[in-house]
């Protein structure tokens, strides 16, 4: 979007390659309506009602559609500004009002009404973006972004022809973005057109070799398809490539073992030939984790490591298995060394904690839910973690105001309820202490935590 002699104008710039020479002839000559309105409707699907609104300018290489916004409502500019300044704010839900002020004042604004899907779209309102796109390319057809965005909308709530239709349609204002081949390749991945995902997740790796998205794509068709040693090139190639680990982590877990693990001892596990495959031993652990069986789990990470001891979240997984199998000693030592490797993830802290609670370490337990706080992990679990800790060390007002934050996060936290309950008891608060008592009591669900209620409310009974 753009200004020409204080109007404002929406362009897109087409590659004159996308039409073939006979048609490529009609703009040598002076441009009449009918040509423009035939190169309008056969390669931009811009129909008549809409081609008189789009001035054509021809290049050298290009050919530029320009589409001119006819007027400008002051009321409606100045609640875009004021969206706009809260958009940067991350205040989304504030942009939408005042985009939605601005589409009510001015509805033939296409401006207004694509800002507004984007909104949506970042607030996870899918539906309320694809109503503002549609809205809006049905005033300026030549609105190229809101293709994109009303194709990833419609992958969002799976409905894939659509999302289909809108990424191709993209593909001919755009034809080095970056996302519309991602979306593409995933929707004809979805679609089982196999041999046109392929084909977008390799433009995609042309225009941005060092993007892992594009190589997962290619690894889960690869896989799906039976053709393992490709697939694991790719999972490799992702892991090489995600520095921040969330593709990694996935792609360790979609490693196809070429070769079943040996099953007759423990010993003939470790001594798979594994060296050039790490990702191997991550995998089978993660396998093992998942069945249950924590001890091969713990080995499989141990091996992994000991190829490479700088991956945090393997040192997070071995953590898990470790706490599990009841060695929680050995498993605090492993978060720590996953937050020692990534200092900034909230996630290991708050698994450390779990541990620190295990073993009754409350001043460690306090330190690590305030550090996992700090860094974003604000779940109901910390909160109840860190009120027992207060509890403990003595901090009753406290305890109960992150406690009462753990239940506003998770009302079913029964832990938390409990922990609640003697905070009250300890302010000689039994009347409040024995409503959550009855809470826990009352439920259907039978687990320790219910027990000790039982044991408490009947210990306050017989006072």
């Amino acid at each position: 979007m753009g200004n020409i002699k204080g109007q404002k104008t929406i362009k897109a710039v087409i590659p004159l390659s996308l039409i073939n020479d006979n048609d490529r002839q009609l703009l040598k000559a002076p441009l009449n309506a009918e040509n423009k309105k035939h190169l309008l409707q056969k390669f931009f699907q811009i129909d008549d009602s809409q081609a008189n609104a789009i001035k054509v300018e021809p290049n050298e290489n290009t050919l530029n559609l320009l589409w001119h916004i006819p007027k400008v409502s002051p009321d409606a500019e100045q609640h875009h500004k004021q969206a706009i300044i809260a958009a940067k704010n991350r205040k989304l839900d504030e942009s939408i009002l005042h985009w939605e002020e601005a589409s009510n004042s001015d509805p033939y604004n296409p401006e207004y009404l694509f800002h507004l899907g984007i909104a949506y779209y970042e607030t996870k309102k899918y539906n309320e973006a694809i109503q503002s796109l549609k809205r809006a390319i049905t005033i300026c057809p030549i609105l190229q972004k809101a293709y994109i965005i009303l194709g990833m909308s419609y992958l969002k709530i799976r409905k894939f022809d659509e999302s289909k239709n809108y990424l191709e349609k993209s593909l001919i204002f755009n034809r080095k973005n970056l996302l519309i081949y991602l979306n593409l390749g995933s929707v004809y991945g979805i679609l089982k057109d196999y041999n046109r995902a392929e084909e977008m997740f390799m433009q995609a790796i042309n225009i941005s070799p060092k993007e892992p998205r594009p190589y997962f794509g290619l690894a889960k068709i690869y896989a799906t398809l039976g053709k393992n040693d490709e697939a694991n090139n790719f999972f490799k190639k992702v892991i090489e490539l995600d520095k921040k680990g969330i593709l990694a982590n996935y792609a360790k877990r979609s490693i196809v073992i070429l070769q079943p693990a040996p099953e007759a001892t423990a010993e003939k596990e470790l001594a798979v030939e594994s060296a050039e495959n790490p990702e191997e031993y991550y995998t089978r652990g993660y396998r093992f984790f998942l069945l249950g069986n924590f001890g091969q789990a713990i080995r499989m990470y141990q091996q992994y490591l000991r190829i490479k001891p700088s991956d945090d979240y393997v040192w997070y997984a071995l953590g898990e298995a470790q706490l599990r199998a009841g060695d929680v000693k050995n498993a605090v030592e492993s978060f720590k060394r996953a937050a020692k490797i990534s200092p900034k993830k909230g996630l290991y802290y708050k698994e450390m904690a779990v541990g620190f609670y295990y073993l009754h370490d409350w001043e460690k337990l306090a330190a690590a839910t305030k550090k996992a706080k700090e860094l974003g992990k604000n779940d109901s679990l910390v909160y109840c973690l860190l009120g027992k800790a207060l509890k403990e060390l003595g901090n009753i007002n406290e305890s109960i105001v992150m406690l009462d934050h753990s239940l506003k996060t998770n009302s079913n936290n029964l832990l938390a309820k409990y922990f609640i309950a003697q905070s009250l008891l300890k302010k000689n608060d039994p009347e409040n202490a024995l409503g959550y008592l009855e809470e826990i009591t009352s439920s259907k669900i039978n687990s320790q935590v219910k027990s000790e209620a039982e044991k408490l409310l009947k210990e306050i009974e017989a006072m």
